[in-house]
């Protein structure tokens, strides 16, 4: 049985990009939005949350705060093109596991 991952970003290309490459190990639902992602969160359990931090409306962190107060409690990983040491602090403050630079790294991933 595979790994529910979802996968948060409103770049198109990165979205599938991720998706493509992660599909063979991980049953992959997307989001466009954090919206579209808390939906998501309501409707399925997932252990993994990939979510980029910078998108129209609320951001990633709102993702990581509804992904921390699930019962299925996923681990969550931000990634952003905008690598600032604050945000990468304040990620983790909130509770992600880890914090990626973009473009990413899947090795590191």
């Amino acid at each position: 049985m595979k790994i529910n991952l979802l996968i948060v970003d409103d770049e198109p290309h990165t979205r599938e990009g991720l998706e493509l490459a992660l599909e063979d190990e991980f049953e992959v639902f997307t989001a466009t939005s954090a919206k579209e992602a808390v939906n998501a969160l309501d409707e399925e359990e997932f252990q993994v949350i990939l979510t980029d931090l910078r998108m129209p409306g609320d951001s990633g962190m709102s993702v990581i705060d509804h992904a921390i107060r699930h019962s299925s409690n996923p681990l969550c990983i931000m990634m952003t093109a905008y690598g600032e040491v604050e945000v990468a602090v304040e990620a983790m403050k909130r509770g992600a596991f880890d914090f990626l630079p973009k473009p990413i790294n899947l090795e590191q991933l």
